[in-house]
């Protein structure tokens, strides 16, 4: 791809077992959209660790002093497929892929 930027980043995803929907670190990190999404699933843990490294490959790939965690919105498109949205707009030019085993999620963000 011609001038793209890649930001990967890893998680343990043991960090994020204890959190309970409004949590402080949730309020700061995550968007209500965001923790709706996590906690309709019976272990919202994997899901919260996989948004996290997306919003942090995301931060790397658009340069981390230019945005602020909430800034940054992961959605799931009918289908599944996660896209970002920065600042309630959703961005073509970001592309992610999250994944996640039974203790640590990943991702990747790739700007365009």
């Amino acid at each position: 791809m011609k001038n793209s930027i890649i930001g990967l980043d890893l998680v343990d995803i043991v960090r994020f077992k204890n959190l309970k929907k409004g949590d402080a670190f949730l309020k700061k990190v995550f968007t209500d959209q965001e923790q709706n999404y996590c906690f309709t699933h019976k272990a919202p843990a994997p899901h919260l660790a996989g948004i996290f490294a997306a919003k942090e490959a995301a931060l790397k790939a658009l340069g981390a002093n230019k945005y602020v965690f909430r800034d940054i919105e992961v959605r799931h498109t009918l289908s599944g497929q996660p896209e970002v949205w920065l600042k309630t707009k959703r961005n073509s030019r970001i592309r992610i892929s999250i994944s996640h085993t039974n203790v640590t999620a990943g991702a990747v963000a790739i700007v365009r």
